[in-house]
């Protein structure tokens, strides 16, 4: 770093030396970094597949139907079924991403079936009660089915026959005693890999869910991922419209001062007065909610503070010999608010900008809290808030959104109050 002057290295040591800010610096850098990868890590969409031979690569080539891959179906097939199905059938294999689920899917959770000793049929958290237990085709539609009471075959069977002809057959205490069309030459016992599927919310744990399901039935690890994403890119369209206001007006008002400072300081005023957060569920209750949409919401709320701070630094500097010198050598205003006003606050706008981050990402996560925030179907941690307070006994549903939640402000708190260490002047010049 010997490119840089001694007052900014002095800085960017001090900011080292807070272990909380330079650790949580490298922490939210390192998942940033992983979240650029998005379906690389978390999709439902293997990264790689061999079929018969042939390697295919579905997460950057997009669909791909069931039929192309020599199986029955016009329709993307369900990989993670298709994985099981190309192994057992030795034709090749499929590499699915370490989290093989999407964040927007809905998942059905369908976990293996056996049989007891006693010859019950039972799932992962004992004898199934009352459900049906049934085969899959690679994309995801039953092949055979049976209802189950109690452990036993009981009740209605039917498997479908060349594609298209569906067989009936009926069970009573596990034996046949009906089937339609009469004289069905079919065998009825259940065979192969055979699957039940689970209600969500679905606790961790059941068919590769690690964090379970919501009352949807997204898994939740992927949300949360996908709602990190999301958060990134909210980020990515609000900082800078908000920093591009802020600083614009803020340097304004303090290198301009007079009436045109006046003006606006009671435009300001004026516009701090009206209820933040009533007005920002007024307009997304009215306008169609989308990430772009909120995000410049919350600019038209979020600029003042940041022009307040910006104003008094840009006066202090606005005073000093060299913008003087400035204005008398005939630079233009556009010239000295550029080269001179705004580096001069360059301390401002860093130490501003996690809690700037902050604020966004408590505001987002509220407004999807309250139901005035992104559709349902994008991923959210406000969502995942809310579901959890609707299902209290769902605790893999709140607990995971509010530990990413406060882990995240901390982070960024951790990292202003770094900033704001380092570039402490009293500090510096010790």
């Amino acid at each position: 770093m010997n490119w840089l002057d001694p007052l900014t290295r002095r800085r960017l040591e001090r900011f080292r030396h807070h272990r909380a800010g330079w650790w949580s610096f490298l922490a939210l850098s390192l998942l940033t970094l992983l979240a650029l990868l998005g379906p690389l890590l978390v999709g439902n969409r293997p990264l790689a597949l061999q079929i018969d031979g042939r390697w295919r690569f579905p997460v950057f080539a997009g669909f791909i139907s069931a039929q192309e891959l020599g199986y029955s179906g016009e329709a993307e097939p369900k990989y993670r079924l298709l994985a099981k199905q190309v192994a057992a059938d030795g034709r090749g294999w499929v590499l699915m991403p370490p989290i093989p689920f999407a964040p927007d899917e809905v998942s059905e959770v369908m976990p293996t079936v056996h049989q007891d000793a006693a010859g019950k049929w039972c799932e992962p958290r004992g004898i199934i009660e009352e459900s049906r237990i049934f085969t899959l085709n690679p994309d995801g539609t039953r092949a055979r089915s049976w209802t189950i009471v109690n452990g036993q075959l009981s009740g209605d069977a039917k498997v479908i026959v060349d594609g298209t002809t569906v067989a009936r057959a009926k069970f009573v205490d596990g034996k046949v005693v009906f089937t339609w069309p009469t004289g069905t030459p079919q065998d009825w016992t259940p065979r192969g890999t055979l699957y039940t599927m689970i209600s969500s919310p679905c606790a961790p744990g059941q068919d590769g869910h690690w964090l379970g399901t919501d009352e949807s039935g997204h898994d939740i690890l992927a949300r949360l991922w996908g709602g990190f994403r999301l958060l990134l890119l909210a980020a990515g369209l609000y900082l800078p419209a908000v920093y591009a206001v802020g600083l614009l007006l803020g340097a304004a008002m303090g290198y301009f001062g007079g009436l045109f400072d006046l003006i606006l300081q009671r435009v300001m005023e004026v516009w701090s007065n009206i209820p933040f957060l009533y007005a920002i569920i007024f307009l997304a209750s009215i306008l169609e909610p989308n990430l772009t949409v909120l995000a410049l919401l919350l600019v038209a709320f979020s600029w003042i503070g940041l022009a307040q701070q910006l104003r008094a630094s840009a006066y202090q500097v606005s005073a000093r010999d060299y913008v003087n010198a400035s204005r008398t050598l005939g630079a233009g205003h556009l010239r000295i608010l550029w080269k001179h006003i705004l580096p001069n606050c360059a301390t401002v706008i860093l130490t501003t900008l996690p809690f700037t981050l902050h604020g966004l990402v408590f505001s987002l996560s509220a407004l999807d809290y309250l139901g005035f925030g992104l559709p349902p179907t994008e991923p959210s941690w406000g969502d995942l808030l809310h579901q959890g307070r609707e299902n209290w006994r769902a605790w893999w549903i709140l607990t995971p959104a509010l530990t990413c939640l406060v882990g995240l402000m901390v982070m960024i708190n951790s990292i202003g109050e770094g900033l704001q260490e380092a570039f402490d002047i009293k500090r510096v010049q010790k």
